[in-house]
């Protein structure tokens, strides 16, 4: 670029900064309603990571790389996992990190003197890694117990808060199946989300003892549920289809039998987040539009009270090219300070929120980018017809204006 040229581009610059800082008040109003636009944009999508990742946690929480199988009784001639159906999972099933069958029933014990039903569930060791369980007291059940049949139990920390109004819970028994279990520990879940999805044996009142202890004492002739981790995400469906042939090959009615994963609801929060984020998008997309229009509304302002200088200039020779690039470098500048203050506030709040709450908000760097551009671009859209407007003005009626 020459020197003739910057001299110019310098000369224009300074004609658009020296008309808005004759109006430092409007310009200023309408910087910022361009400034609200870019932030709320910026600000909604980081809400909307923010509720995904937050939505995708709890749902992980529920049980990493989770698949579970369980019978659902749905068919004209209904079936139940066996115990001969775990023997298979374990021999045939590849690519697991654990694997966890659960027994489940009921029992009535007294609390506070008087009888309240509970839930019990018989479970191996690796439960309580499958299903993200966190000991809060003492310890959870061990290999040398469920070989030998202990009777020792695990219990919620809702039980643990009934019964002796503490998660700390020293040398208690508690008595199952008509016999005294001792307690070694207090458990609670990971997250609250798989109540909410319907998966979670192991909320509420619950007590937990070794799996061979329960099929010892119970009559139950089938396994309430079985869970699996994958080794990763990635052979999650592998594992998905093991788990169907297995109970293919051992069972006549597969429609009897349910076998889930989490990935169905990750890609169901991932489509709902989706849907969410563009619809708040748009709402906030309308402050850029009122943004916009408030550029037009005020440039169509400066060219009717510029209307003589804008003549005067005309006459001693600027070029109509020159009167639209003053203006819409007007509009440019309007927007592209808008623009920058917004995105400083839209990024700047959710950073703020995560320091002040200690929790890690996202800001989506692509949002940053699209809202500045999309500023910026409106208002040199809307800027356009004032501009052009100035520049197509007659000489003569322009000179003439009062």
């Amino acid at each position: 670029m020459d020197r003739r040229t910057t001299a110019w581009l310098r000369l224009l610059l300074r004609f658009a900064l020296d008309g808005l800082s004759g109006q430092r008040g409007r310009s200023a109003l309408t910087m910022l309603g361009m400034a609200i636009g870019t932030a709320s944009v910026v600000a909604v999508v980081s809400i909307g990571l923010l509720g995904r990742a937050y939505v995708i946690s709890l749902i992980e929480g529920v049980g990493s790389n989770l698949v579970f199988a369980y019978g659902i009784g749905g068919s004209v001639n209904p079936e139940e996992l066996t115990f001969d159906d775990v023997d298979a999972f374990r021999e045939r099933i590849t690519n697991l990190d654990a694997m966890a069958p659960v027994l489940n029933g009921n029992e009535s014990i007294a609390i506070r003197g008087m009888p309240e039903t509970i839930t019990v569930l018989g479970v191996t060791p690796p439960y309580a890694q499958v299903r993200n369980l966190v000991v809060t007291s003492g310890r959870f059940l061990n290999p040398a117990e469920e070989a030998g049949s202990a009777k020792v139990c695990v219990i919620s920390k809702q039980l643990a808060l009934r019964l002796y109004g503490t998660e700390a819970v020293g040398d208690e028994w508690l008595r199952l199946f008509g016999l005294r279990f001792r307690i070694i520990g207090v458990f609670r879940e990971g997250v609250e989300s798989a109540a909410a999805l319907q998966k979670s044996e192991a909320a509420g009142l619950v007590a937990v003892i070794p799996f061979s202890t329960f099929r010892n004492l119970s009559d139950v002739r089938s396994v309430d549920v079985v869970y699996f981790r994958a080794a990763s995400p990635l052979v999650v469906p592998a594992v998905v289809n093991q788990v169907t042939s297995v109970i293919s090959s051992r069972h006549r009615n597969l429609s009897s039998f349910k076998i889930e994963s989490l990935d169905q609801y990750l890609v169901l929060v991932q489509r709902i987040s989706d849907a969410v984020s563009l619809g708040l998008i748009a709402i906030a997309a309308v402050s850029l539009l009122v943004g916009g229009i408030g550029i037009m509304n005020i440039m169509l302002v400066t060219v009717t009270e510029r209307t003589q200088d804008i003549g005067i200039r005309l006459a001693l020779g600027a070029g109509r090219g020159d009167i639209l690039l003053q203006f819409l470098l007007e509009a440019a500048i309007l927007s592209f300070a808008g623009g920058i203050a917004g995105t400083l506030i839209g990024a700047g709040l959710p950073v703020y929120v995560g320091v002040l709450y200690g929790m890690d908000v996202p800001v989506s760097g692509v949002s940053v980018i699209v809202a500045f551009t999309v500023s910026v671009g409106v208002g040199l859209f809307f800027g356009l017809y004032p501009a052009q407007k100035a520049a197509n003005m007659n000489i003569i009626d322009a000179l003439g204006y009062t």
